[in-house]
């Protein structure tokens, strides 16, 4: 095969790549979205590779070219490394916070590889497939735009293709289509992340095509702009402004000096571009309070005394006693408070790539506790930038703020080197658009896949017009050899692939086993899922639902089984703590067992060692209400064991103390003030009890009948 249909082949490689990713959705895995578009991505990129070594083969010499971005690059990557050497979850750091697994050392390593792929096989032709790229993308984006729509609606095609019901059934409280949309993407902000790119590629493809079909890509443009009106992300949208602007304004600039006649038809598509953007902005609005008040007009309204009716303000910051929505944008201000605590805590290298959702719990301000998500897993600081910084510490900051100056250094000086160059002008403007947009999304949320694919590939469209070295090297003197061990590594590696995939897919099913009450069948899909691939997450999954399987069992009167249940699952919950001794929800895992085996052998040890995983627990994190409130059920259980009266005035103290430690950090804690109800009716003071209760109906259970029975039996 001659070098020439190689390269030809990693062309038509990287356009399905940028075509497919955004489509790849599984509804069978554990992450319908990103685990997905992230395993294709590595296959595709695995391919790539393949294709790559046998040209260099054929050439008898590797094919690899240096490019102006090589030290930012250089930079940014051993940043990455030493912050994975230092983590404090290796193999979280390499393969990215499982859930969301984007992110992770060999991602990034892959966008990494998938740039030098692009430049050094293609760089003959990197103005056409700039723009060749920049049609697919705007192709894909309309079908992902066209597929998302009817949800909106309240008819989403995902349910249709899952479920075979037209609606929007299918997706739980947290997906809620017909108000946000967010079609193959998995999150309304993602989408308009990945909307805000393709406006932009649409945008260059307006300006600089012709006439006839500038009808076509400004009809896209604004259905762009409806699909990111519809997934009322103000991100997306204030993203897409300064580089809209600086784009029409030169495009302006540049049609007002031609011809009264020529200019006439291109003002006219630009006319109608902006009326249908503004006819989209007053018909669908903005999402946004205070400009929406002003679309609506409402500022012109009066009663009957003339006075100006006044904007309505937010949603409320803090939900009182338990209701109520947080606003995010709140949300978010204490999560990065918390990622600036990790930060400067660990200040050279952070606490290791991809490693904040286990972080966080260390830093995680009380004020998380009084909002609607106080009970969520934060594995991302919600600003990718503060991410970088408690995850890899200023030097991983340093870099990534060292690649984005570089970047548009080199911007500038294209810019001021093509500015009599039309469609150059138009691409490099374009580009540092795109890249602006990410930016700003960024900035109010993190990087996924897609948008990863943009942000690490967009430098080489930058090279279209700069020359670029080849490295030399020694010719390949073994040509068998050179073909026989990229096909075993290709088939390794596709491989190991499938094997995470199937993996995923077994420990998904378990999840759906267990729900269904099916343990047995639970337990036999994790083991094979760990035999596939060893992660510690199933180890952790397996360990807890072993120890349901030793209840049930003891519960039937099998002993024996029971007591192999119990020790297989200490054996896998030791062995996923050690692997990741940072993470809370393993010494939570433990919690849980340890309750479970005291109540089929009603021995005190378990309670004991329950007790020493809930401090383990606390010194991970501290401001976790939880912990303490399971600490009050723990020395409550040792209250009843315990037979010496002096001993058991501690175990009731201890209770109190925990229970109102639980309150102290969560004001707004239900459970824990009917915990706290419990307790003083357990140790004999029920007039206190009994006004804890009165104040605590009307607050967080009105009209219940149990607790109204209650209250009346006291």
């Amino acid at each position: 095969m001659k070098p020439k249909l190689y390269s030809k082949i990693i062309k038509y490689l990287y356009y399905t790549l940028f075509f497919i990713v955004p489509f790849v959705v599984y509804p069978a895995t554990s992450e319908l979205f990103e685990f997905n578009k992230m395993l294709f991505i590595y296959a595709l990129s695995v391919c790539i590779g393949w294709f790559w070594l046998m040209r260099s083969v054929q050439e008898k010499k590797f094919v690899f070219r240096r490019t102006a971005f090589d030290i930012p690059i250089l930079i940014f990557a051993i940043s990455q490394v030493l912050s994975t050497v230092f983590s404090i979850d290796i193999s979280t750091s390499l393969f990215g916070y499982y859930g969301r697994f984007n992110g992770g050392l060999i991602s990034l390593f892959t966008y990494i590889f998938l740039y030098y792929g692009l430049v050094s096989n293609l760089s003959d032709e990197l103005v056409h497939i700039t723009r060749s790229l920049f049609k697919i993308s705007v192709l894909s984006s309309l079908l992902v735009i066209l597929w998302g729509l009817p949800g909106k609606f309240g008819h989403d095609l995902s349910c249709l293709l899952f479920t075979s019901k037209f609606d929007n059934t299918c997706w739980t409280v947290q997906f809620r289509p017909s108000e946000r949309m967010f079609s193959t993407l998995g999150q309304p902000n993602w989408l308009g992340a990945y909307l805000a790119v393709t406006f932009f590629m649409g945008l260059y493809l307006f300006i600089t095509s012709s006439l006839n079909k500038k009808w076509f890509y400004g009809s896209f443009i604004v259905l762009n702009y409806v699909g990111i009106l519809f997934t009322r992300s103000r991100s997306a949208l204030g993203s897409l402004v300064p580089g809209f602007v600086a784009l029409i304004v030169l495009y302006f600039m540049k049609e007002v000096k031609k011809d009264k006649e020529q200019k006439k038809p291109y003002f006219k598509t630009l006319g109608i571009l902006l009326a249908g953007m503004i006819v989209a902005t007053f018909v669908f609005k903005t999402g946004i309070t205070q400009v929406d008040y002003l679309l609506e007009f409402r500022f012109l309204q009066t009663n009957n005394k003339k006075t100006v009716v006044a904007p309505v303000p937010s949603t409320s910051t803090t939900p009182s006693m338990g209701t109520g929505i947080t606003e995010s944008f709140d949300i978010r201000k204490i999560v990065w408070k918390g990622a600036l605590q990790l930060g400067e805590q660990y200040p050279l290298f952070g606490t290791g790539v991809e490693t904040f959702g286990y972080s966080y719990y260390s830093v995680r301000p009380v004020a998380h506790n009084l909002t609607s998500e106080w009970d969520y897993l934060y594995n991302k600081a919600h600003n990718e930038y503060l991410n970088f910084f408690a995850t890899t510490g200023w030097l991983g900051l340093l870099s990534v703020v060292i690649f984005i100056v570089w970047g548009y250094v080199y911007m500038i000086k294209q810019i001021v080197l093509h500015k009599k160059e039309d469609d150059l002008l138009y691409l490099y403007i374009s580009l540092a658009s795109i890249w602006l947009s990410i930016i700003i999304t960024n900035f109010f949320g993190f990087s996924i896949t897609v948008i990863n694919l943009y942000w690490y590939i967009i430098p080489a469209f930058l090279l279209t017009n700069a020359p670029l070295s080849t490295t030399k090297t020694k010719e390949n003197k073994m040509p068998v050899l050179g073909y026989i061990l990229p096909f075993v590594v290709w088939v390794y590696l596709m491989n190991s692939l499938f094997s995470y995939w199937l993996a995923d897919y077994k420990y998904a099913t378990s999840d759906a086993a267990l729900k269904s009450n099916n343990i047995e069948a639970a337990a036999s899909l994790l083991y094979q899922a760990l035999a596939l691939r060893h992660e510690h997450v199933y180890e952790d999954k397996l360990s807890y639902t072993l120890s349901q399987l030793a209840f049930y069992s003891s519960y039937q009167k099998q002993a024996e089984q029971a007591k192999k249940y119990m020790s297989e699952s200490e054996r896998l919950n030791l062995a996923s703590i050690q692997e990741s001794t940072q993470n809370i929800l393993y010494w939570k895992t433990r919690v849980k067992n340890q309750y479970l085996f005291y109540q089929m052998t009603l021995d005190k040890k378990y309670l004991f060692t329950g007790l020493s995983a809930l401090d383990e627990a606390a010194k991970l994190g501290p401001t976790d209400p939880k912990i303490p409130y399971f600490a009050a059920t723990y020395y409550a259980l040792l209250f009843d064991e315990e037979k010496n009266a002096q001993q058991k005035k501690i175990y009731e103290g201890k209770a109190f103390e925990a229970i109102e430690h639980a309150i102290s950090l969560k004001k707004d804690y239900g459970d824990a003030y009917y915990l706290k109800i419990q307790l003083l009716k357990k140790f004999g003071k029920k007039e206190e009890a009994k006004q804890l209760l009165k104040w605590y109906i009307p607050r967080f259970s009105p009209q219940n009948p149990e607790l109204l029975k209650e209250l009346g039996e006291m």
